[in-house]
């Protein structure tokens, strides 16, 4: 199934246009586009959001990043776990997820259960799950009651957060 994700990001239109300033991971049109333009998120820039807090689920997800240290901070232990990550994907390793590093996340998504509902297949049993509403907005599941939270560049909304 990975495979036939890639297979559709490759030959997909140009990314949709996003901007941090919305301050929402959006989309419209095809899901397999959205995430090419989102970002950035680092230590410097958006870094107390729910947006950090899904980036830190799929370094959870990957084997990168504890699980009880999702905290929606970006800090230097997300920074490190960035830069493997970053490594081990062929990518630059500066510790900032922007477009590149979205979009080669991307490549790990699937859809699940019908349309707007997506998983990030990471290492093992490890997933992170995601929907698009009908306004383009992405949300993620995640928490200790498994809270749906919009991924929102201005707000650490996520309880685990506080």
């Amino acid at each position: 199934m990975a495979l036939a994700t890639v297979g559709t990001l490759a030959v997909a239109a140009a990314p949709a246009s996003a901007d941090v300033n919305e301050g929402y991971v959006t989309g419209t049109g095809t899901w397999t586009d959205d995430w090419a333009d989102e970002g950035p998120i680092s230590e410097a820039t958006h870094s107390y959001n729910n947006v950090v807090a899904a980036w830190q689920m799929m370094l959870y997800a990957d084997g990168y990043f504890p699980q009880w240290a999702i905290d929606c901070g970006f800090g230097p232990t997300t920074t490190a776990a960035t830069k493997r990550w970053q490594a081990a994907h062929g990518l630059v390793s500066d510790g900032i997820v922007g477009p590149e590093t979205f979009a080669k996340a991307a490549t790990k998504l699937s859809v699940y259960e019908g349309e707007g509902w997506f998983y990030y297949d990471g290492r093992g049993d490890r997933f992170a799950y995601f929907g698009r509403d009908a306004d383009g907005k992405w949300d993620m599941s995640l928490g200790p009651d498994l809270e749906w939270q919009t991924l929102t560049y201005t707000e650490a909304t996520f309880s685990i957060c506080s």
